[in-house]
């Protein structure tokens, strides 16, 4: 019988969070996430890293932060000091951030947003705001109901329309393909692999 691996989940955000939850079955190993944390922003999660990595100690944690402008992954690294962890910390890092894990799956995507797959890039993380391009994409929708539910009101101080976490989460869990998604985005493949050794 293979054995649970019990993990504390540290992310930015709700879709963060179900992308990582989906991730970790994807696996194939018996993840089990006792402790998720959603932190609800980059800074908080920069802010508490030494905490992570002390807690680690006792259950071993899963850290997944947005690229967001940082140039790159490993520059982010080292600016956060985490380049050297313990083998009890996982840190990932979603390029440039989770909307383009979701946009790699261009088929599913494009069917859950009534959108031809071609208006979808291929190369999702070379986009500079891969949420700003989802928000776009699903305005330009034939399904009106969903792009009043994930698109902001006209003059809106908000980037996002009021059920963008709900349904976005809701595609990822029921519709999301992993294996599709990680063809388009190397930072996502990346995070299954390390997923799959991490802690043997």
């Amino acid at each position: 019988m293979v054995q649970a691996l019990e993990i504390a989940l540290v992310v930015e955000d709700a879709l963060s969070r179900v992308l990582m939850e989906k991730v970790l079955a994807h696996t194939g190993r018996d993840y089990v996430v006792l402790r998720p944390l959603v932190e609800r922003g980059v800074g908080n999660i920069r802010r508490s890293v030494t905490k992570y990595l002390n807690a680690s100690r006792a259950l071993p944690h899963v850290v997944l932060a947005d690229l967001d402008q940082t140039a790159c992954a490993p520059l982010l690294r080292r600016q956060w000091g985490v380049v050297d962890l313990p083998n009890t910390m996982l840190f990932r890092v979603a390029v440039r951030e989770a909307e383009a894990w979701v946009l790699a799956d261009r088929a599913g995507f494009a069917a859950f947003a009534g959108i031809p797959p071609s208006k979808i890039s291929p190369a999702p993380e070379a986009l500079a705001d891969p949420k700003q391009e989802l928000v776009n994409l699903v305005r330009r929708s034939r399904n009106k109901r969903l792009a009043a539910e994930l698109v902001p009101a006209q003059g809106s101080a908000v980037s996002i329309g009021p059920l963008y976490n709900e349904r976005l989460g809701q595609f990822v869990r029921e519709h999301w393909d992993v294996e599709a998604a990680m063809a388009n985005s190397p930072s996502l493949q990346r995070t299954v692999v390390r997923l799959r050794t991490f802690m043997k």
